[in-house]
C-alpha cells in the first residue's frame, strides 16, 4: 500500500491520520498548539536535542487540514502585527523658499 503522505521525511500513513483524528476526538476543547504537543509526545517525535518538533507538527497539522484529511479546531489566538497596525508619520513642514542675498 502506497503512502499517502510525506511531510519533512515522515511517512503520513492512512492509519496515522486516523489516529490524529481520534487525537481531536479525545480533546475537543484543545488548541492547535496542545493537540500538536499531544501528538508530538505520543509520536515520541523529538528534535536531535530531545525537544519536541512541536513546529513541524503544527505544519503537519495544517497541511492534513487544508488537504481535508482533519478537521482542526478554529484558530484560538491571532498574535496583534505592530507593523500592520502602524501610524503614517506626522506630516514634516519644509522650508523651500530659497534665502536672496
Amino acid at each position: 500500500m502506497p503512502v499517502p503522505w510525506q511531510y519533512r521525511g515522515r511517512a503520513i500513513s492512512a492509519e496515522d491520520i486516523v489516529f490524529i483524528q481520534q487525537l481531536i476526538r479525545e480533546h475537543p476543547g484543545g488548541s492547535r498548539r496542545a493537540l500538536s504537543a499531544k501528538l508530538c509526545e505520543a509520536w515520541q517525535w523529538k528534535q536531535s536535542n530531545g525537544a519536541p518538533r512541536d513546529m513541524v507538527c503544527r505544519g503537519l497539522l495544517l497541511m492534513l487540514h487544508r488537504a481535508g484529511e482533519i478537521d482542526l479546531p478554529p484558530v484560538s489566538y491571532l498574535p496583534p502585527n505592530p507593523l500592520a497596525k502602524r501610524q503614517p508619520p506626522a506630516a514634516m513642514w519644509i522650508d523651500n523658499e530659497r534665502e536672496s542675498g
